[in-house]
């Protein structure tokens, strides 16, 4: 009897009071804050990467059905520095020089960077919402709604998976704030990070590009594994707002470069 009411009083108590780690989770604009912090010293660790990607192109639409890919190898060196040096291509001609060349020439373009640290993701710059927690592939994540307070071309609206261990992006499902171009009905992206050692890189990233007078073009990036990354300790008061969050950044949308480059290989 006594261990009945024992197990009931437990039990009621806790109905009653509030999970703990419930109770103390953070705010969405405390874990994108630690997010920012944590990844300018991602960044700031960073010295040097190689790696091959694939870029894959997909097309089917009133022009038919087009594919090309392109292996690329591409190194990183800090600060900031990037160059591609393409392997091998196949597929359409065409596709890999209008779209795919031009995805990567426009990784290297440093206006491209400019415009997005002028949109930098932050509580500044975002609305964010706490919607719960979820596990991908074996990592405890929050995640986060995210609406830009000023759409841009450059600014995006969805979902951020934010890793609970170290504050790393994990994951960024989204579309544009605003419309890239009149040509598209509508646009979206969906960006997979990696831990390698301190630092997460790149993944993959699935662009989704749906345009108004019919047809879907796709474009997926493989990252590849990084068999070369070196880094290195640094101090942890390394200013968010002056390291700039390159790697965690999602891609910008590819449906300019995909209209564009669709346009000239089809009219």
């Amino acid at each position: 009897m006594r261990t009945l009411v024992l197990s009931g009083f437990l039990f009621g108590a806790a109905l009653l009071c509030p999970d703990r780690a419930s109770a103390q989770a953070p705010t969405a604009s405390e874990i994108v804050t630690r997010m920012m912090e944590r990844n300018a010293q991602r960044q700031a660790m960073l010295q040097h990467y190689a790696s091959d990607r694939t870029y894959r192109l997909e097309y089917n639409g009133t022009a038919g059905e087009h594919h090309a890919e392109m292996v690329v190898h591409a190194e990183y060196s800090a600060p900031g520095r990037k160059h591609f040096t393409v392997i091998s291509e196949s597929g359409s001609k065409v596709l890999c020089a209008e779209v795919l060349r031009k995805l990567v020439e426009g990784e290297e373009e440093t206006a491209a960077k400019q415009d997005w640290q002028r949109a930098m993701f932050s509580p500044e710059t975002y609305n964010l919402q706490l919607l719960g927690n979820e596990q991908l592939d074996g990592i405890h994540t929050w995640v986060l709604q995210v609406e830009p307070k000023v759409a841009s071309k450059v600014a995006y609206r969805g979902k951020v998976w934010v890793s609970m261990e170290d504050f790393a992006t994990v994951r960024v499902l989204g579309e544009p704030a605003k419309s890239p171009s009149w040509f598209l009905s509508r646009a979206s992206f969906d960006s997979w990070y990696m831990r390698r050692g301190e630092v997460w890189v790149p993944s993959k990233n699935v662009s989704t590009t749906h345009v108004r007078i019919g047809g879907e073009a796709k474009v997926t990036i493989d990252y590849g594994q990084y068999p070369v990354l070196d880094t290195t300790p640094v101090s942890a008061s390394v200013n968010p707002r002056t390291e700039g969050d390159l790697l965690q950044q999602p891609l910008p949308p590819t449906g300019v470069v995909m209209t564009k480059g669709l346009s000239n290989s089809f009219r």
